[in-house]
């Protein structure tokens, strides 16, 4: 039977996306017979009237009806679906933009299977239909156009469907049928709009129809531009509505959410993406404990993101190994459990026409990953993030958390299961395949090359540097009678200097000085009440917390020497004074800056107390103005190191041939079983109920008595989460 469908649009805000959505569906052409239906419902916007006046000139068959009053959404869709009683209809928000033959793909898809209700597409922002990472709202995939996107769906998921409890309402076919066995929305309990569609939707699976997700149509949706002002309101009061007159809805909703099984169409596009991609791509290998390598994957992926497509490959929480599609929080992921999956992993990656491989650390990675480079025979580079290499030592520190260069005389939270001499032996083969290997400092290559002296190391900051050079002057805030405000950035270990913190900030009470210590982050125990705690925070909000403390200086209390510090970078951009350790690549980076003072680490409390003392009558007659810093450092002839020099080869030209279906599918569902066997929510409790004990008084005092190593290895074997991340 062929279908007449009535494309309906009510219109409120938004003049420009408005205009965009109609102009997109003018444009798309499909050979279903429709109609473009626009309801403007009695828009406050001057220009919105005149806008569909011009449309309507350019596209005249096209209908144009006024509400003389603003009636909401309910009433005008319902009003709007009664206009030609014998057409299907689909409601189309009036943020959206359509493209290709997307209609007759609707169409399709509601007449693939009896009793079709209604029918929704892919889309940026839709929930349970939300591409591409599921039930969030997404940006548009980078580098990426509408109308390459519903082209490569409609390719690759073509004449799929997938069986969902509810249709999303910014893009929903309703076929008349349903219509007319259901009626139309329901304006008495839903009112002037939001959740309406979830009802109909839910009536409809009552009655024996079915709600079907469209897998071969994507459609862009920007979010909450139509009726946006009494959004959060109507939602709360619809939730209410849909829980009184479908006691299941929020069940099934969860059900669906769990099983996933558009999760397959979502990862056929997704690899469809990598594999087509005019870019290179670079597969980045880590830990699973996130900070500042997690960061700097994250910023190069940002920093190249016009010549470079990322993934992600590291242990998850779960004791496996996951590929994330990306490198945000969030990003699609299938999980492997190796050694005995690296077959499936490298089937999967050859499919991806890889350029690159990037190990940024190899602590907790299955070992069978050093061969990756060589089985798919494209080139490696390593960057040192810390020192792992040399002992499985991270930060090269004795059990105060100090730095010692005495191997045999530091204490690692991951002590050696074989010789000295065969692990460094069994890290050379690694280091000496690399095309690169890949320093942020140059402290950071020479403790490297103090173990591995024939290394050739290539020096390069991070490309924040690359992006913030030239760093801002110096501007001292003024001090009179107060006490010196003293501000510590970042998580705090021992090594990071919490215990240094405390103690002078305990000594600095104890002789009365006019010091104030402050810590806007979090220390791996609860610290003295001497020093002021913030909490954590995001990066987001780093600079206004930084201004509401109103610290007069900021103070890098390391004891090891870092390989970057990426919170040195923040500092640097608050335009404050600093202190800064004599060890690691503090010196190196600051060097020529004013009121910057580069002390030795070895210090105790009651020396620090001394020094802020006379920095603190320094600063009092520190003019208040800025101070510019002239001959700035970078790495000789690395400058744009990343920028320049990080994707020499070009791109490669031959597109690999496509993982076959079902063996994604395969794949999908076995790291859905490796995820639903390794839920940790009980360790994870008890985890964050200690943290909690710890906290208290006597929580304080027991977490002295027992080593630091050992609460590290009690923290993992509850979680391998970081803390922070506890509650994520």
């Amino acid at each position: 039977m062929k279908r007449t469908v009535d494309v309906i649009v009510p219109v409120y805000g938004g003049v420009e996306e408005t205009r965009r959505c109609l102009e997109s569906v003018a444009a798309s052409k499909p050979k279903t017979d429709y109609r473009l239906v626009i309801v403007n419902d009695a828009s406050p916007d001057p220009e919105m009237l005149p806008m569909l006046e011009e449309f309507l000139q350019q596209h005249p068959e096209a209908e144009l009806h006024q509400n003389p009053t603003n009636l909401g959404f309910v009433d005008t869709v319902n009003l709007a679906m009664q206009l030609h009683p014998d057409h299907d209809v689909v409601l189309l928000n009036s943020d959206t933009e359509v493209s290709g033959d997307w209609l007759d793909r609707l169409v399709a898809a509601a007449g693939s299977e009896e009793k079709v209700a209604t029918v929704t597409p892919f889309s940026n922002n839709a929930t349970i239909c939300s591409f591409p990472r599921f039930c969030e709202d997404n940006p548009l995939p980078r580098g990426w156009s509408l109308e390459e996107l519903d082209a490569l769906f409609a390719r690759v998921n073509q004449g799929a469907t997938v069986e969902i409890p509810t249709g999303v309402g910014f893009c929903m076919f309703i076929s008349r049928e349903a219509i007319d066995a259901l009626g139309t929305f329901d304006q008495e309990r839903f009112g002037r709009g939001y959740g309406e569609e979830n009802d109909f939707c839910r009536r409809a699976a009552d009655a024996g129809w079915k709600n079907l997700l469209c897998c071969d149509v994507f459609v862009e949706h920007k979010g909450g531009v139509s009726f946006s002002s009494e959004q959060a309101e109507r939602i709360a009061r619809a939730q209410e509505t849909l829980d009184r007159l479908h006691p299941n809805y929020h069940a099934l909703i969860h059900q669906h959410i769990h099983q996933d099984p558009a999760r397959q169409y979502r990862f056929r596009a997704l690899i469809e993406m990598v594999r087509t991609s005019p870019r290179r791509k670079v597969l980045h290998l880590t830990h699973h404990l996130g900070g500042g390598t997690l960061k700097h994957i994250r910023e190069l992926e940002e920093h190249l993101q016009d010549e470079m497509d990322s993934l992600l490959l590291r242990p998850n929480h779960e004791g496996h190994t996951s590929l994330y599609f990306g490198t945000e929080a969030g990003a699609p992921s299938i999980a492997f459990d190796l050694p005995h999956d690296y077959p499936e992993l490298l089937e999967l990656l050859r499919s991806l026409g890889l350029s690159r491989i990037h190990f940024h650390h190899t602590l907790a990675l299955e070992t069978r990953l050093w061969g990756l480079p060589e089985d798919l025979g494209i080139p490696f580079d390593i960057t040192i993030h810390d020192y792992y290499f040399i002992n499985a030592h991270p930060t090269q520190t004795d059990a105060r958390g100090r730095y010692q260069p005495d191997l045999a005389k530091q204490q690692s939270s991951y002590p050696l299961s074989t010789s000295l001499e065969e692990w460094q032996e069994n890290q050379r083969g690694l280091l000496d395949a690399a095309e690169r290997v890949i320093a942020p400092s140059k402290a950071a290559a020479r403790e490297m090359a103090r173990h591995y002296p024939e290394l050739e190391i290539t020096v390069a900051w991070h490309p924040d540097s690359e992006q913030n050079i030239p760093w801002p002057g110096v501007r001292p805030r003024p001090l009179e009678s107060e006490p010196l405000r003293i501000l510590v950035l970042g998580a705090l270990s021992p090594e990071k200097g919490a215990d240094l913190l405390e103690e002078a900030a305990e000594c600095a009470a104890a002789e009365g000085a006019q010091l104030e210590f402050h810590l806007l982050g979090y220390a791996y125990r609860p610290l003295s009440e001497r020093v002021v705690s913030h909490g954590a925070y995001s990066h987001d909000e780093l600079a206004e917390r930084i201004r509401a403390i109103a610290p007069h200086l900021i103070w890098f209390t390391a004891l090891w020497p870092e390989t970057y510090s990426y919170t040195l970078s923040e500092a640097l951009l608050t335009g404050l004074p600093l202190v800064v350790p004599e060890i690691g690549a503090f010196p190196e980076r600051i060097q020529n800056r004013p009121l910057t003072w580069v002390e030795p680490w070895q210090r105790p409390g009651t020396e620090w107390v001394d020094f802020f003392t006379g920095i603190r009558t320094r600063l009092q007659e520190a003019p208040d103005e800025l101070q510019p810093w002239h001959d700035q450092p970078a790495p000789a002839g690395k400058e744009q190191f990343y920028r320049n020099g990080y994707l020499p080869e070009a791109p490669t030209a031959v597109v690999p041939e496509p993982l076959d279906h079902t063996r994604l599918e395969a794949m999908l569902a076995h790291s859905r079983s490796l995820e639903d066997g390794n839920r940790r929510s009980r360790r994870e409790a008890l985890l964050k109920r200690l943290i909690l004990i710890r906290q208290g008084r006597i929580g304080r005092i027991v977490a002295r008595m027992v080593p630091v190593n050992l609460q590290r290895k009690i923290k993992r074997k509850l979680s391998r989460k970081p803390i922070h991340e506890l509650d994520d």
